[in-house]
């Protein structure tokens, strides 16, 4: 399999925020889809984390969906679709600089509003060329009408990581990764030995993944996770961790 680095998480803190940093390593940060916060609440954010905590956040999803805008700057037909726009590219720019206070990954969600095809394509990389991405990592996540073939070569041409669902997605080979697990693979929800061990071969793909479970079970799941890749598989009939998710608090 060779070395790797596979930082694992929930979408949010899933329970208390000391409680969650003792235990993980990572977090994603999905509060900030609707409204980013002002810049100092990061930076005390990132100051109060252990160190090696590594955090990412979602992008405003009124980059690609017009009927997010509500709040925002400008003309609000200036929003969506991942166009160049002037408000597309405040938005954006806010996000970075509030992705570089955090050190964070940068996720970003898009809908069928992007739409498909070489238009489509040259708005994206448009507006990501009007912003100064160097030293950011971005992930991508589409929700819409582009095949996984397409996604994977637009994400390659983007510089961005295609997020896969390791249920679903057929991960492309490289030296970086971003898994998102969501899927309920059983009718409780839990996921068992054997999709931990099936996220573990797909985020030995790359030398470094980030790994969120946004399932009814997170905490426990994302434990479960480090510890199959600190010590290996539990022994046979061990039993499973008690459940953290009950525990859920607001995210920051």
């Amino acid at each position: 399999m060779g070395e790797m680095n596979v930082r694992v998480g929930c979408s949010g803190f899933a329970v208390d925020r000391k409680r969650y940093q003792e235990a993980l390593d990572f977090v994603e940060l999905g509060d900030t889809r609707r409204a980013l916060p002002k810049p100092d609440k990061f930076s005390r954010m990132r100051m109060s984390a252990p160190p090696g905590f590594r955090f990412a956040m979602v992008a405003p999803e009124a980059l690609s969906d017009p009927e997010q805008c509500e709040g925002l700057a400008g003309d609000p037909r200036g929003y969506g679709a991942m166009r160049p726009t002037p408000e597309n590219i405040a938005l954006l720019e806010r996000t970075v600089a509030a992705a570089r206070r955090l050190d964070a990954v940068v996720r970003l969600h898009t809908t069928p509003d992007l739409g498909a095809g070489p238009d489509a394509f040259d708005r994206f990389r448009a507006l990501l060329d009007a912003v100064d991405r160097r030293d950011l990592v971005f992930a991508w996540e589409s929700r819409g009408v582009l095949t996984a073939r397409e996604i994977i070569r637009w994400a390659e041409k983007l510089d961005v990581l295609p997020v896969v669902d390791p249920f679903q997605d057929d991960a492309p080979d490289g030296p970086a990764g971003y898994i998102r697990i969501h899927t309920l693979m059983t009718l409780t929800g839990d996921l068992h030995a054997e999709h931990l061990e099936k996220i573990v071969e797909r985020a030995g793909r790359h030398a470094e993944t980030y790994v969120v479970f946004d399932t009814p079970h997170a905490f426990r799941d994302a434990v479960a996770l480090r510890r199959l890749l600190a010590q290996g598989p539990p022994a046979p009939g061990a039993g499973p961790e008690p459940d953290a998710a009950d525990e859920a608090v607001t995210e920051p």
